[in-house]
């Protein structure tokens, strides 16, 4: 080496280098290590952390010493293991990481780790608590207190295997520890979970001086970080560490926090379906590539999942990185986004060569609309067009024996390329809905499972009716309900003063209140709560409209049998004032749907266009908060009958509300909910089944529901029967609609106040006084105008 040195026309003239400068020439060193499977799978090597031999070097350590592996992005706190240097790694750039360790430090085959060397000697273990299952057994199978250390052979291995491996951190699983079985002439394999470990000294003092050098030479003047770690990490040594073994699998994730809880697709709730069909489109591809090329085609080279937003795209795609063996790479727009010309699309090369290079592999496109938009919209630019250019170059330059597969998310999917959406680039597209009532039950089973069963006091039943209550709701709004829930009750506890905080039932119909379905929250609708019983008289049309809206709900099942299909709008026309909007507003409060309420004025707009984009819009917000209900006021402005002079504006806005009701496309989970004054001016094809199916007349109040308004408005007045009966009243307001009726009421009331201001009660003179003042706005033509209209369809009125 010195020879060489020596020999360098740069160094001529340079003084001549002792034996302490060229010690200190250091190996260049990778800025971070790309984590790769470890080269052993004994369950010996499981703390063993393999790199090149350079790399020993660069770090100023030798084989065996305690090194500190830690996530480049510091999303999870790191774990200790002991470092080799082996040849069989040529790059210096790789670490290979056993399933324990990756699995312990929340980590995947293809994530950015650092590694530092630290000064420090974890405490000796005294008492080592375990659980053991065997490796063939399925999920927390065999984990129910079983004594394995009763058997001397397995705890004659486990002592050996612990004592080889050395460091034991809590929440770290053994796998594949090899035991005799001598009956049957072969080996058991077993996977032990340390759950605790506990030594003679404190625990948190010895932590609390855990340190770790960030420069390599352990100098005075060095910086010291606290040793980030997951859980406090032992020493066993054989003789004097024992073990003990429990049933508890989840005592360390409650013991110690930092623990990572490595996501599967059992934590999923309701995405059964999906879940199946996207396991069989990834190992396909990856596993049995053979298969495709047998029939002389190539495999699925793309998935893409759609949906709206928090449906469980990006939980899904965790739940992929984790349960795939796989090299996992993830490409997001802002890591990839440089200010410089074509060092995004190299970023992108350089996925695409990596992904080659340690196959099989998954690389991952979340929030793909905002890397590769549709090159005809306004958000594409130059540099999106070569980025696009780039990813489907590199698509297309995966040939049938790589094991490469490309998953992308987005809930905008038309705002994706087509050139992307297209066979042999994403070939399949998997929808993750609105959750049903049965996937948002399960969800909340799920939930519910990671609380603290002491926690909570909810019966299955009470789970299963906030399921159904939650119409629309998706499952990130589900994991916000229960956590309103949670700080209520918690909430509750404190202001109480006591240490028990319980949720309830109570806890989770009160957050109902408050959390939205997320479709909802940009719908600002402040709905007065107006009941039933809020709305005097008009009990045939309250029976009507809970047939209507109801009733498909709840025999759901019975209409698919019977092939019936459940109305699709209604029509509440009648005079001025005779409640049809608060019955609107009564059966948004009653039924539990989702309510979006449109005035017809205002979905007109000067700007060619727009007025039929809103009604879009308002129809994709209620298909995705379905069940739903549309209830359009004063719908005859938006839909004037087109043989009369409209617009062509008007016009437009009327064909987009036909399509959208009863187009193409089949309007499913939405009711449509109208109201008019003046039914005859709406268009014809409007009101024909399919669209607005029932017309229902609301007409003034007849003398029962007259005295039922009159009881509701006058029930604070304090009136003298003697005096003056309701039913007095309801003969005198003869001919009046239901406003009418309620403004008597107001102007009688505000008639004994300014009178006496400190009034007590409200007399007769001053209905009296307030008569005079009430004009009956129902005339006998306008009673004849809406029998004539009746009468064209065959209806009563």
């Amino acid at each position: 080496m010195s020879s060489k040195v020596g020999s360098s026309s740069k160094k001529k003239n340079a003084p001549p280098e002792n034996h302490d400068t060229a010690e200190k020439k250091k190996i260049k060193m990778p800025k971070n290590f790309i984590v790769r499977p470890s080269i052993s799978t004994s369950a010996k090597s499981s703390n063993k952390v393999y790199v090149n031999k350079d790399i020993i070097e660069g770090l100023e350590v030798v084989n065996g010493s305690l090194i500190h592996i830690s996530k480049l992005d510091k999303s999870n706190a790191g774990v200790l293991g002991t470092i080799h240097g082996v040849d069989e790694i040529e790059d210096k750039n790789i670490v290979g990481l056993s399933q324990s360790t990756i699995k312990l430090g929340g980590l995947l085959l293809g994530d950015r780790v650092e590694l530092k060397k630290i000064s420090y000697n974890p405490p000796q273990a005294e008492k080592v608590c375990v659980n053991i299952c065997q490796s063939s057994a399925k999920d927390d199978e065999s984990r129910d207190g079983s004594d394995f250390l009763k058997d001397s052979k397995i705890e004659r291995a486990l002592t050996k295997v612990f004592d080889e491996v050395g460091i034991l951190h809590p929440g770290q699983t053994i796998f594949g520890i090899c035991v005799n079985n001598d009956a049957e002439n072969s080996k058991d394999s077993y996977n032990v979970t340390i759950l605790d470990v506990s030594d003679s000294s404190s625990i948190e003092d010895e932590f609390a001086q855990m340190k770790i050098n960030e420069d390599s030479n352990a100098s005075k003047s060095s910086s010291t970080m606290s040793l980030d770690v997951v859980s406090p990490p032992h020493i066993f040594v054989k003789g004097k560490s024992t073990l003990t073994e429990i049933s508890n699998i989840d005592l360390p994730y409650i013991k110690y926090n930092r623990l990572p809880r490595n996501l599967s697709f059992s934590d999923l709730g309701g995405l059964a379906k999906q879940v199946k069909t996207l396991r069989l489109a990834i190992d396909l591809p990856l596993n049995n590539p053979k298969l495709f090329s047998e029939f002389g085609i190539s495999p699925p080279r793309g998935i893409l999942l759609q949906g709206p937003p928090g449906t469980g795209k990006t939980m899904l795609l965790r739940c992929i990185a984790y349960e795939v063996d796989a090299h996992i790479l993830t490409v997001s727009g802002p890591s990839i986004v440089s200010k410089y010309m074509g060092e995004a699309e190299n970023a992108i090369r350089d996925i695409f060569l990596e992904a080659k290079r340690f196959e099989p592999s998954i690389i991952i496109l979340d929030e793909i609309d905002s890397l590769a938009p549709s090159r005809n919209s306004e958000d594409s630019g130059e540099a999106e067009s070569r980025v696009i250019a780039t990813i489907l170059t590199m698509i297309d330059s995966l040939n049938a024996s790589n094991r490469v597969l490309i998953i992308g998310a987005t809930n905008r999917p038309n705002s994706v390329d087509s050139s992307l959406r297209r066979p042999g680039r994403f070939d399949q597209e998997i929808e993750i809905g609105i959750p049903d009532v049965e996937a948002r039950f399960d969800i909340l089973q799920k939930q519910f499972r990671k609380i603290n069963k002491a926690k909570y006091n909810l019966k299955e039943d009470e789970i299963k009716l906030i399921a159904s209550k939650t119409h629309g709701y998706v499952g990130a709004d589900l994991i916000s309900l229960c956590r309103e829930a949670i700080i209520k009750a918690v909430t509750r506890g404190l202001s109480d003063k006591t240490n028990e905080t319980l949720m309830t039932y109570s806890d989770m119909d009160e957050a109902l209140t408050e959390v939205r379905p997320s479709a909802m929250r940009e719908v600002l609708l402040e709905m007065p709560k107006v009941y039933w019983s809020d709305i005097g008289g008009q009990t045939e049309l309250k029976r009507k409209l809970v047939e209507v809206v109801q009733l498909p709900l709840e025999a759901a099942d019975t209409f698919h049998k019977l092939g019936v299909q459940a109305p699709k709008g209604v029509l509440l026309y009648g005079p001025p004032g005779c409640s049809k909007t608060l019955t609107a507003k009564a059966l948004a409060t009653e039924s539990g749907l989702n309510f979006l309420a449109v005035k017809g004025p205002e979905i007109l707009n000067k700007y060619v266009g727009e007025s039929e984009r809103t009604i879009r819009e308002i129809f994709r917000k209620a298909r995705t908060a379905a069940p739903s209900i549309i209830f359009f006021d004063e719908i005859d402005a938006i839909s004037s009958d087109r043989e009369s002079a409209s617009t062509s504006a008007a016009q437009n806005v009327l064909t987009s509300l036909l399509n959208e009701i009863d187009g193409v496309e089949e309007l499913k989970g939405v009711i449509i909910l109208a109201a008019t004054n003046r039914p005859t001016e709406i268009d014809s094809a409007l009101l024909r089944p399919g669209r607005l199916d029932r017309h229902i007349y609301v007409g003034p109040p007849d003398y029962e529901a007259r005295l039922d308004i009159l009881r509701k408005k006058c029930a604070s007045f304090d009136l003298e029967e003697e005096e003056l009966s309701f039913e007095e009243l309801a003969r005198w307001t003869e001919g009046c609609s239901g406003a009418e009726v309620s403004l008597l009421c107001q102007e009688a009331g505000l008639a004994a106040i300014m009178e006496d201001k400190a009034a007590q009660r409200v007399q007769k003179k001053h209905f009296e006084f307030a008569l005079k003042g009430i004009s009956r706005g129902i005339t006998s033509e306008m009673l004849n105008y809406y029998k004539e209209f009746a009468s064209r369809f065959g209806l009563e009125v």
